[in-house]
């Protein structure tokens, strides 16, 4: 925001393990994680954290990258809070990724050990100088030894490393450390109501970044992480029973995955009725008819909309609370989180006056180092600019946005990705909104193709309401009495789900590839 939000701190932040382990001597017998009939209390994955830590420094890899390669389940906590006490950096690698992906993570990130299962082992051919490890025999190996000294890990030393697309084709490693993620963890603890006892639902795939959030802002509070297997993360009904019997109170999901629920809970009049909090990011929140029918079942529940790439996690945040008939149907993306400064810029990187629209800057104790093993990469979107961020590095996040009159940022879109129908700029959210508001339609995606001519033509997909039939005829001529003929899509088609990414997106490429 062309005047930076940010807070002072004389003392560090604790660490993420750190706030772990703060609850694990207050509480050790209060529930961690809970998947299916199993479960973990704070002392029982604590120790077990304990013992993969000391396995990994004894293999000889403290302190670089190490592969996490599991199916959701207990595993994937205790290796996660292993592998940061021993003070590497994990490196999420997706079962539901090809296998060519996942190896050519694995050779980019460096990793010289793979931890995984047996389920697993052979999935990943291994570059030399790298070998795997079983979770189990790496506990087993180390029952009876005694702790070695915890290794020295501060606010700079790399966390994660988590992979996302790249223009080139070629996925870029974002080197995240611990300290940017300590102020995520230590802002959500205070802006949240969830508290001890509190149950949030792991429901992120371990390669999208919300699942560090989910996991330490839940455990830095006392709370219960409440894991969803594949089955459940793929059937809203089975997700809304498994809200319902665990008395989940906290979700973080996307937006399509958040409409998806809504949707399917009004049809068939069942709700997840302990829900108090829902976070939702990655995507542009709308909030439609389905949305405000969920909330307003949810006596209390309050809406947040939370932005932040991968570079940066979290940056802003928006609550909506009260009547969500009087929500608005996009709402902005809110303020900065304490530490994060926020900078609306021309192209030649200059600030521009609110009401302006332009792209979105980040500066601030937020920024990941940059992309592991690309330099060129990293000096392209890590700036430094005189006058922005206190001189220290910005991040050139390729967003489009605009400073409202109230302070708060709207989000318009990307850069690299504006289109144009008949000489008219045309955001492909507001055409979704005006799709989802039609009540024979539960969701839509709109994507672009290029017409006989050249010209930029609107194709929009659309999953029926439940009973309902989408006709493209009809489709089209409900959204022509709301919307100018530029922003009718020329062509509709019916689907039964819309295709999703492994971190629950809406897999625009995939629908693309369709045209």
């Amino acid at each position: 925001m062309n005047e930076a939000v940010s807070s002072d701190r004389t003392t560090p932040l604790p660490l993420a393990h750190e706030l772990f382990e703060a609850q694990r001597r207050s509480h050790p017998d209060r529930l961690a994680v809970l998947w299916g009939e199993r479960s973990l209390d704070y002392e029982e994955l604590g120790r077990e954290a304990d013992r993969l830590a000391h396995a990994l420094r004894l293999a000889g890899v403290a302190g670089e990258p190490v592969g996490v390669f599991f199916a959701r389940g207990l595993s994937v906590a205790v290796a996660v809070l292993g592998v940061l006490k021993a003070g590497c950096a994990y490196v999420p690698l997706d079962p539901a990724y090809p296998d060519e992906r996942l190896a050519a993570m694995v050779g980019d990130s460096g990793t010289r050990l793979l931890l995984t299962e047996k389920a697993l082992l052979d999935r990943v051919p291994l570059p030399d100088g790298t070998r795997a490890l079983l979770l189990d025999d790496a506990l087993s190996s180390v029952e009876d030894a005694p702790p070695s000294p915890a290794p020295r890990i501060g606010p700079d030393t790399l966390a994660y490393v988590i992979y996302t697309s790249g223009s080139s084709g070629v996925p870029k490693g974002v080197a995240m450390p611990h300290g940017p993620l300590a102020n995520l963890i230590d802002w959500q603890c205070a802006h949240s109501a969830c508290g001890a006892g509190d149950r949030t639902l792991q429901f992120s795939a371990l390669s999208f970044d919300v699942s560090f959030q989910e996991m330490f802002s839940t455990w830095a509070s006392g709370g219960t992480l409440v894991v969803a297997d594949d089955t459940t993360r793929r059937s809203w009904q089975a997700l809304i029973d498994l809200l319902n019997t665990a008395s989940v109170r906290r979700m973080f999901l996307p937006f399509v995955a958040l409409q998806a629920i809504a949707a399917h809970a009004r049809s068939v009049d069942v709700w997840p009725l302990a829900l108090r909090e829902v976070v939702t990011a990655g995507e542009q929140l709308q909030v439609t008819p389905a949305v405000r029918a969920l909330f307003r079942r949810l006596d209390g529940a309050v809406l947040v909309n939370q932005y932040g790439p991968s570079e940066t996690h979290v940056v802003t945040s928006l609550e909506l609370r009260g009547d969500p008939d009087a929500w608005p149907d996009q709402p902005s993306i809110g303020r900065p989180i304490t530490g994060a400064e926020a900078y609306v810029v021309d192209e030649r990187l200059r600030p521009l006056r609110p009401g302006t629209p332009g792209e979105l800057c980040v500066g601030g104790p937020v920024l990941a180092r940059g992309y592991l093993g690309m330099p060129e990469a990293t000096a392209a979107r890590f700036r430094t600019v005189p006058g922005l961020g206190g001189g220290g590095r910005i991040y050139r996040t390729g967003d489009l946005v605009e400073l409202r009159p109230d302070g708060t940022l709207q989000f318009l879109g990307r850069l690299d990705d504006q289109v144009k129908i008949r000489g008219h700029r045309v955001e492909t959210g507001e055409v979704e909104a005006h799709l989802r508001a039609l009540p024979e339609i539960a969701d839509a995606a709109v994507v672009v193709r290029e017409g006989p001519g050249g010209d930029k033509q609107l194709v929009a997909f659309c999953v029926p309401a439940r009973g309902a039939e989408v006709v493209a005829s009809g489709v089209r001529r409900s959204l022509s009495v709301r919307l100018p003929g530029h922003m009718v899509p020329s062509s509709v088609r019916s689907l039964p789900a819309l295709p999703l990414t492994s971190s629950g997106k809406v897999d625009r490429r995939t629908l693309a590839r369709g045209l």
